[in-house]
C-alpha cells in the first residue's frame, strides 16, 4: 500500500530558481573570505609596527604588570541597592609581546565591607579572530586613540612624534 505524504515535491521551476540564487551566494562567500584574509594581513602588519611602542604607550605604572594598550572597552552596570551594583566588562588588549587578548570581567561592587566577588577570563585571539569578533575598524580606532593619548601626555623627540603622526594617518586612511 502506497502512503501519501503531506510533503509535496517542489516544482522543477521552483528548484531551479532556488539553485540559481546559490551561485551568487557562493561568490559572496569567496569575497568575504578574501576580505577577511586581507584585513587579517593588515592587522598583523599594524600589530608588528605598534608592538615595540607598547612600553611607551602603556599605562601600567607598576613594574610587575604586563605592559599593554587597551584597544576597546565596554562596561555594563546593573544597580542592586544603594551604592552596590553588578558589573560586566569586555576589553581587547594588545600586550607588549604582540599578543591580542579579549578579557571578560564581571563581579559586584559594594561601598560597605560586605561580601563581594569578581571573576576574570582571558581569551587569546589571533588577528583573524579579532577581525571577526570586533572588526578591523574598532581595533584600528583603539590603536589610534592610544597613539593620540600618548602624543598628548608624553614629550617625544621630533622624529618619533612624526612617525606616530604618520602611523595615525595611515590607520585613519584604513577606516
Amino acid at each position: 500500500m502506497a502512503s501519501s505524504s503531506s510533503l509535496s515535491l517542489p516544482a522543477s521551476a521552483n528548484v531551479n530558481a532556488v539553485l540559481d540564487g546559490l551561485d551568487a551566494l557562493a561568490g559572496m562567500v569567496d569575497l568575504k573570505d578574501e576580505t577577511l584574509e586581507k584585513e587579517t594581513a593588515v592587522l598583523e602588519a599594524i600589530i608588528k609596527r605598534v608592538t615595540p611602542l607598547i612600553p611607551l604607550l602603556s599605562k601600567a605604572y607598576e613594574h610587575y604588570y604586563r605592559r599593554r594598550i587597551i584597544l576597546s572597552h565596554d562596561r555594563i552596570t546593573v544597580p542592586i541597592d544603594g551604592e552596590a551594583y553588578f558589573y560586566g566588562e569586555n576589553e581587547l588588549i594588545l600586550y607588549e609581546n604582540g599578543q591580542l587578548v579579549r578579557t571578560h570581567r564581571c563581579g559586584d561592587y559594594r561601598e560597605s565591607h560586605g561580601p563581594s566577588w569578581e571573576h576574570t577570563d582571558e581569551f587569546p585571539l589571533t588577528a583573524s579572530a579579532a577581525v571577526v569578533a570586533i572588526g578591523l575598524d574598532a581595533v584600528v580606532t583603539g590603536i589610534i586613540n592610544a597613539l593620540e593619548e600618548a602624543s598628548e601626555t608624553i614629550i617625544l623627540p621630533q622624529e618619533v612624534a612624526a612617525r606616530l603622526i604618520a602611523l595615525s594617518k595611515i590607520l585613519e586612511d584604513l577606516r
